[in-house]
């Protein structure tokens, strides 16, 4: 039995040991290396080519468990696309991290009474009376001029509810989205020369399965699938592959950090399989992620 043990923990040790290989670690301070300079220099390379796939092939999500560094990621990137020539990033988080901790660039804060509730009667035969609920962002002025000002800007949403959350997501989505397809359709797609990538930590919140089911967000799951074709582009983050909508996530590459026991036997073991790193992503160090390319 004790064998069994020491044999056991001594394969543990050999996959952390084989981790170090091909996996992608942003820059930051935060984590220590020997050879700082050439390691920071792969580093920003990575992070270049990272932010150079989203550009050309769609749509990124980090996937980490708490504390693996994924907000330090996420900055990392964000930082990239900021200094890219033709390239335009809004930032949108629940919690004030990145409007203190992040490049000085422009930031608004969204109430919990800006985001509304609306309601409107419809007529339908055999219906005696039908509630259809939408919501209505207020604001519009101030919205609209931020972003006008602002090549970059951050989004704090201090709204109580998911759904309400997600709607003024895809209200500021829907913004680009109509604007560059006006642009498309009179001019063509090589008309339009801006990307613009939209960062959402805890996603979750917005693309979970409950809350992108609904009839209200037919329209977002449509068009996410199109975005990329008008240069609009999403970097994501969560906790957990299986708290998101599968057709929001099986359009997006994966950065993958240390993930839970759980996220690893529903999805990732299946995921990986053809991987020689399959095993590793349940002991990445701090700030390590899995780039499957």
């Amino acid at each position: 039995m004790g064998s069994n043990v020491e044999t056991l923990l001594r394969l543990l040790k050999e996959l952390k040991k084989k981790a170090e290989t091909n996996l992608f670690k942003p820059p930051s301070g935060s984590f220590p290396y020997k050879n700082r300079d050439r390691k920071n220099m792969q580093q920003n390379n990575d992070v270049e080519r990272v932010c150079n796939d989203v550009l050309n092939y769609g749509d990124l999500l980090i996937i980490a468990s708490k504390s693996h560094g994924k907000t330090e990621t996420l900055k990392a990137i964000a930082r990239q696309f900021k200094n890219m020539k033709n390239v335009r990033v809004f930032i949108f988080e629940d919690f004030p991290k990145f409007i203190h901790e992040f490049d000085s660039i422009g930031y608004m804060v969204i109430n919990d009474r800006d985001v509304v509730e609306t309601q409107h009667i419809v007529d339908m035969e055999n219906y005696f009376l039908r509630h259809e609920r939408s919501y209505s962002i207020l604001r519009s002025e101030e919205i609209k001029e931020f972003l006008e000002q602002n090549r970059n800007g951050i989004f704090l949403l201090d709204i109580n509810d998911i759904e309400r959350t997600a709607f003024f997501i895809y209200g500021i989505f829907q913004h680009f989205y109509r604007k560059n397809y006006l642009k498309a359709y009179k001019y063509g797609l090589n008309s339009i020369k801006e990307n613009v990538v939209f960062i959402i930590e805890e996603s979750q919140n917005v693309f979970d399965s409950s809350t992108i089911s609904k009839k209200l967000f037919n329209r977002m799951r449509k068009k996410f699938s199109t975005a990329r074709n008008l240069k609009l582009h999403f970097v994501l983050s969560s906790q957990r592959l299986q708290d998101l909508n599968t057709r929001i996530r099986a359009r997006c590459k994966m950065l993958i950090g240390r993930i839970s026991l759980d996220d690893y036997q529903l999805k990732f073991r299946r995921l990986l399989r053809h991987s020689k790193h399959r095993e590793n992503v349940l002991h990445l160090s701090k700030g390590c992620f899995l780039y499957p390319s």
